[in-house]
């Protein structure tokens, strides 16, 4: 009597079926995928933190002369930023679900981080535009309005 191993039952998987991805995120055959999705969503996350800080320094700045006697709202400023921050992160929260699905999903994955960060960066750009439309409404104190020109 020899201690071998018992044949599979027929249905089940094999362990060299196993082996080849059956039950991983991170199949052989899709490494490429995952790393170009990785990178994309990390890229994607580095460029909304940026972004904030930017966003933060810069309406601060922006905000601090600006009061109702000189002519100035800063809801264009607050607005722009917002804009921008609060787009970009939830656009990465919804591609970050989107891309985790598509893996679960067994499907390729780079093209929604792809997609994704193109659409985070049009949010930046969107609420950068609104935050200096903003910039440019304020009077400013050298000029031909303010001195009298």
């Amino acid at each position: 009597m020899t201690w071998s191993a018992p044949d599979p039952t027929p249905g089940r998987p094999t362990p060299t079926e196993w082996q080849q991805g059956a039950t991983t995120l991170f199949p052989p055959g899709k490494i490429a995928d995952r790393i170009t999705t990785i990178l994309l969503l990390v890229f994607g996350a580095l460029m909304t933190i940026v972004a904030a800080i930017v966003g933060l320094i810069v309406t601060i700045s922006a905000t601090a002369a600006c009061d109702a006697a000189a002519g100035c709202s800063p809801g264009g400023y607050f607005g722009g930023a917002a804009l921008a921050v609060g787009g970009a992160f939830v656009i990465g929260v919804a591609t970050v679900v989107l891309a985790i699905g598509a893996w679960i999903r067994r499907r390729t994955s780079w093209w929604i981080a792809a997609v994704g960060f193109v659409l985070a960066v049009a949010c930046i750009t969107w609420g950068g535009v609104v935050f200096a439309g903003a910039a440019d409404d304020t009077p400013s104190s050298t000029g031909p309005i303010s001195s009298g020109v």
